[in-house]
C-alpha cells in the first residue's frame, strides 16, 4: 500500500474486545473475538512513533474488595488530571487488564495519585510514582 496507508479488516459481528499492552511498549493494543472467526489482534506502533508517558495502577483493596472494584482514582500530571472508574468491565463478553493505565500525553510521569476506595477511605501517593510503570496502592486499613 501507500505510505500512511492502514488496512483494517472488517466483521460481520465482534463478540468481544480486550484492550491491554500486548507487546509491554506502553502503548495499548486491541484483540477481538469474532463469531466463529479467528480473534483479530490489533498492535499499536504509537510507542515507535513518539515517547509514550504512562502509569498503570493496580489496586489492593483491605477493607473494601480485593481488586479495588469501585473505587475512583485520579492521577495528577502537571496541570492534567486524569480520572477512572474501577468497574471491573470493559466490554460486551470480556474484560481488560486490571491495573487502571492512565496515558499522560506530553507529562513524563504523575506527580499524584488519590484513591477514594468504596470503603470510604482515601489513599494519597505524591512520591515514589514510577515513570511508565506500575504503582501498587493498598487501602488503608
Amino acid at each position: 500500500g501507500q505510505k500512511g496507508e492502514i488496512t483494517v479488516a472488517g466483521t460481520l459481528s465482534s463478540r468481544s474486545a480486550v484492550i491491554f499492552d500486548l507487546d509491554g511498549d506502553g502503548d495499548l493494543d486491541i484483540v477481538t473475538n469474532e463469531f466463529n472467526a479467528a480473534p483479530q489482534v490489533f498492535v499499536s506502533d504509537l510507542a515507535r512513533k513518539r515517547a509514550i508517558h504512562f502509569l498503570q495502577v493496580r489496586l489492593v483493596g483491605g477493607a473494601s474488595n480485593r481488586d479495588g472494584l469501585g473505587a475512583t482514582v485520579r492521577v495528577r500530571a502537571g496541570s492534567t488530571v486524569y480520572a477512572k472508574y474501577s468497574d471491573g468491565k470493559s466490554g460486551y463478553l470480556s474484560q481488560s487488564d486490571l491495573p487502571l493505565y492512565f496515558g499522560l500525553g506530553d507529562a513524563p510521569k504523575a506527580d499524584r495519585v488519590e484513591v477514594q476506595w468504596p470503603s470510604g477511605r482515601k489513599s494519597v501517593v505524591d512520591r515514589d510514582i514510577p515513570r511508565n510503570g506500575t504503582l501498587r496502592v493498598e487501602e488503608p486499613r
